[in-house]
């Protein structure tokens, strides 16, 4: 199947040429100074128009969703719910926890330590702390639980996937996009060379940042973002609300004095 832009001579130019034109980088940062690449709505729709079929869809869907690449190449036809417009992910980014006693045990390990400072030549507290730090090697981290997030889409992605999944027969519980994370950078890295875009901006997550930036910027409620990008911390999801100082304003244009 093609998803093609309708239309599209693949033969012409494909790009105005001021879409080649140096833009300024689309990054924002974080307390600790981390930097945060994105992609912008007219970005996405460049990358977007010089991919085709499957390529096409699963970026589309990235963009949609603000899944990670992971979570995307894990959906399935189950995972979306056709009569309501929503897709459900499985949240991936989840850490092994260890178990409670083993956070016991931690605890204990920190007061022996304190105890070994103070009286050195003890050895008993140096014994205990020995076979403490042993108790706590032999802990196995926790799998998290499963977590699940619904993120609603538009109807026009909703007909693509179903469309998609019926020329492809894909069954209920077979993978839309069967393919490797490196296969899927591969593909963002050749369309955004063709798209113009730089770099260090042609991989899968900055489409996730750049869902992020775009539903703040449409007025999204950052609990609201935080549920669709399945973040554990509030603080995780207003670092894209960083993005709202940037031109404050119109802000004072919407203030009565």
């Amino acid at each position: 199947m093609t998803t093609g832009i309708p239309g599209h001579n693949k033969d012409s130019e494909i790009f105005p040429a001021e879409w080649h034109q140096i833009e300024t980088p689309a990054v924002l940062k974080t307390k600790t100074g981390r930097e945060i690449k994105y992609i912008r709505r007219h970005e996405a729709r460049r990358i977007l128009s010089v991919l085709e079929g499957r390529d096409q869809l699963l970026v589309e869907v990235l963009w949609n969703t603000g899944a990670r690449v992971s979570e995307g190449l894990e959906l399935t036809p189950a995972s979306v719910n056709f009569n309501e417009g929503t897709i459900t992910i499985r949240t991936l980014k989840k850490k092994r926890k260890l178990p409670k006693q083993a956070k016991e045990v931690k605890n204990e390990i920190r007061g022996l330590e304190l105890a070994v400072v103070q009286d050195p030549e003890s050895k008993i507290l140096v014994r205990k702390l020995e076979n403490a730090r042993k108790r706590l090697a032999a802990f196995e981290k926790e799998a998290p639980p499963q977590i699940y997030r619904t993120v609603p889409i538009r109807p026009e992605l909703s007909g693509k996937i179903a469309a998609y999944c019926m020329n492809g027969n894909i069954g209920a519980n077979k993978q839309l996009f069967p393919i490797s994370r490196i296969r899927v950078y591969q593909i963002l890295q050749g369309a955004g060379e063709k798209a113009g875009i730089e770099k260090g901006r042609r991989h899968p997550h900055v489409f996730r940042h750049g869902f992020a930036v775009n539903a703040v910027l449409s007025g999204v409620p950052p609990l609201v973002l935080r549920r669709w990008l399945g973040h554990a911390s509030i603080d995780t999801t207003l670092i894209y609300t960083e993005v709202l100082a940037r031109d404050t304003k119109g802000y004072l244009e919407k203030m009565s004095f």
